[in-house]
């Protein structure tokens, strides 16, 4: 394993133990779940849970709205940052065998998706995301224990397992859309050394969201999660993180 995805698996379980940790501790400085919460008495909601809200309610709340500042700032400069060292859906994801991944003419998609959440709230007046989204049911069947909605979580479980481990991050996943369009002019970002590059392909290969740091398209800069895989595979050392100009 490279010394990047187990950086990674270490903070994807660092942000597990803060989230389950006030279920045994009252005396955190954290609490609620990733989709909203307190920490050391400031508010955090992500993005996409903040619009849902608001065109759910049809109204503008300030303080919602302002709590999801901090993420919409992170995702800005970092893109997806919660789809690969946050998300325990991800890291679920991320440890089953992957079987063939399903080659996708069409990245956008998830911008669809995004669309019909969001759509859906305004009409029946709820977060649907959040009553039917596997990142949040993962979530609540960690903290609270397992429910029906372990039965979406096993949906995307079985779908990764047949069309590649991460095809709900790459088909349909409305938040990573968010993210995606967020961080879409990123200053941290995946960037390949085309003078060191030897066209092998194998960063290709390593990326599980199906696109490559070569290409510098809308596509590939919405798709990338910064997750670091790429940089690991590389056999001349081409590619690394780097901050825009």
């Amino acid at each position: 394993m490279s010394k990047i995805k187990i950086i990674r698996h270490l903070i994807q379980l660092t942000f597990f133990i803060i989230l389950i940790l006030p279920v045994f501790f009252l005396d955190t400085l954290w609490y609620g779940t990733y989709i909203s919460g307190d920490l050391a008495g400031v508010e955090l909601t992500d993005p996409l849970t903040a619009v849902e809200l608001t065109f759910a309610s049809k109204s503008l709340w300030v303080p919602l709205l302002l709590s999801a500042v901090p993420l919409t700032v992170i995702a800005i400069l970092g893109g997806r940052l919660f789809c690969s060292f946050v998300c325990p859906l991800n890291a679920l994801l991320e440890i089953l065998p992957n079987g063939k991944r399903l080659e996708l003419d069409n990245r956008k998609w998830p911008l669809w998706s995004l669309l019909c959440v969001l759509i859906l709230a305004l009409l029946v007046g709820i977060p649907s995301f959040n009553v039917l989204s596997p990142v949040y049911a993962l979530m609540r069947i960690l903290i609270f224990g397992f429910g029906i909605e372990a039965v979406l979580v096993l949906a995307v479980v079985i779908a990764g397992m047949i069309w590649g481990n991460k095809i709900w991050c790459r088909t349909i996943c409305p938040l990573g859309a968010v993210y995606g369009i967020l961080g879409s002019k990123r200053l941290l970002r995946v960037v390949a050394d085309e003078n060191k590059c030897i066209k092998c392909g194998r960063c290709d290969t390593a990326c599980s969201m199906g696109t490559s740091p070569c290409n510098s398209d809308f596509d590939s800069k919405f798709t990338c999660t910064n997750c670091g895989d790429c940089i690991s595979s590389c056999p001349k050392g081409a590619i690394s993180y780097k901050i825009k100009g």
